[in-house]
């Protein structure tokens, strides 16, 4: 065992010098890499992706081991996958990167070296840190509005002595990495600037929002909604989202519908067509996800985001998950579609229940990790050990046995299954049935804040 490692660690070694020397002082090397090392790797690969689209699929060696030349024509940020889980990175033209993470702990562990490493080193490490700020942030929100302004302005100045750090080691800014270092500084806080108010103002139940400064939203002046370069950046996205909820919300009729008034602030706000259609599909779909009771999709929300959307898929997707929560109605009885067991048996879902109070997931092992839902079923079935939890995989492969091996009651469906009808979007959903075969529930999720309240009631019912 210990041999391997340190072949590993040799074979890493010789690929990192490959790659540096490659592009350090000699400049005779024109190509860009991107390589590294995964520890316990989820699959036998890393996909790298330019703006939600894959450009290169690069396999991991015996070794765990992968490289490979990228076509970067200019610089930029890019992403990669391995699992579920993402990352940013950070490219020019020559750069040759290595990474090496633990899947374990896959932000915490992740470094970066090579040509090109220490501007994503700087990247990685704000955003961690900005991760460990976003979970600590909660009771500065009870402070008056000056002592909130005067922390955020003490953050960003954290932010900003580790931007001229890696200033000060003598490496390169261009333009645009001087661009994307200052949303990646800034945009997280200033968007926890947006939210004070009506934080506070909830937070303490006041009639009215806190009263700030005549230049506490001055920041905005600085702020442009539709940067389309941007768009996947997080930082960048999730303040455009929240601005446009704030200012929603703020401006919104006491007797309006939140939704409609989200949507048509983006439709007025935002006139880049991608990121505009991104911003509708995660208004309604948000709205969807929200809500405490079955499949409650706004019909006015729904029209509005068919005439304004004009990206066939994200059209296609909701308006799918409009049609499956039309076929499973609430207080009715489940349709007794088929299913098929781990040993291939064909099964009517109604002789599995048996009479029984039922909680049916569907799941897929792309959408959901199967060690998550294993943890996640097990808890609930102890929490609620008068309820039959049963899994349906929509999408089964290899890391199905995983799950097949730990949980009970875990089938598939046979593409004669009237189940197709409902799961067309293959959203995860969770349906709810009591000892009746009676729906009480026809659209959750495993991830719902409010599925445990209901499980209880089921559970009592």
């Amino acid at each position: 065992m210990k041999n391997k490692i340190l072949l590993n660690l040799i074979l890493l070694f010789i690929t990192a010098i490959t790659l540096t020397s490659c592009t350090g002082t000699n400049e005779t090397c024109d190509a860009t890499y991107f390589g590294g090392h995964v520890i316990n790797p989820k699959q036998n690969f890393v996909l790298l992706s330019k703006n939600d689209k894959v450009i290169d699929s690069i396999y991991l060696d015996n070794y765990n081991n992968f490289i490979a030349e990228v076509n970067v024509d200019e610089e930029g940020l890019y992403s990669f996958n391995h699992g579920i889980e993402y990352q940013y990175i950070y490219f020019e033209p020559k750069d040759s990167i290595l990474i090496r993470l633990n899947t374990w702990d896959f932000d915490e562990s992740l470094a970066f070296s090579g040509r090109g490493s220490e501007k994503n080193n700087f990247l990685i490490t704000l955003y961690l840190q900005n991760e460990k700020e976003e979970q600590n942030f909660s009771p500065y929100y009870n402070l008056n509005s000056e002592k909130f302004e005067e922390k955020i302005t003490s953050s960003k100045a954290m932010n900003n002595f580790l931007y001229e750090q890696l200033k000060e080691s003598g490496i390169e800014i261009t333009p645009k990495f001087d661009q994307l270092a200052q949303i990646a500084i800034n945009y997280p806080l200033d968007r926890k600037k947006e939210f004070y108010p009506f934080i506070h103002k909830n937070r303490f139940q006041l009639n009215d929002y806190p009263t700030v400064s005549d230049t506490y939203f001055d920041f905005r002046k600085s702020i442009d909604l539709n940067q389309e370069e941007f768009i996947n950046f997080a930082p960048y996205y999730s303040y455009v989202s929240s601005y446009i909820n704030v200012i929603s919300y703020k401006n919104k009729p006491m007797d309006s519908n939140q939704t409609v008034e989200v949507l048509n602030t983006i439709i007025d706000n935002i006139t880049i067509e991608r990121l505009k259609n991104m911003l509708l599909r995660q208004t309604i779909y948000n709205d969807f996800r929200e809500a405490q009771m079955s499949c409650a999709i706004n019909k006015e929300a729904l029209k509005i985001f068919n005439d304004n959307c004009t990206n066939e898929d994200f059209l296609t997707q909701i308006n799918a998950l409009a049609a499956d929560c039309d076929e499973v109605t609430q207080n009715d009885n489940i349709d007794n579609f088929e299913v098929l067991s781990t040993t291939n048996e064909t099964l009517k879902i109604n002789s599995i229940i048996k009479n029984k109070k039922a909680v049916i997931y569907f799941w897929s092992p792309t959408i959901i990790s199967p060690s998550m839902l294993v943890k996640k079923i097990k808890y609930l079935e102890l929490k609620y050990p008068k309820l039959m939890f049963i899994g349906i995989n929509m999408d089964p492969t290899e890391l199905s046995n995983k799950v097949n091996s730990k949980l009970r009651n875990q089938y598939s469906l046979p593409k004669t299954s009237s189940a197709h009808n409902f799961v067309k979007s293959l959203e995860p959903r969770t349906i709810l049935i009591d000892n009746n075969g009676i729906v009480t529930n026809s659209f959750t999720y495993l991830t719902s804040p409010h599925l445990e309240r209901q499980l209880t009631l089921l559970e009592e019912k």
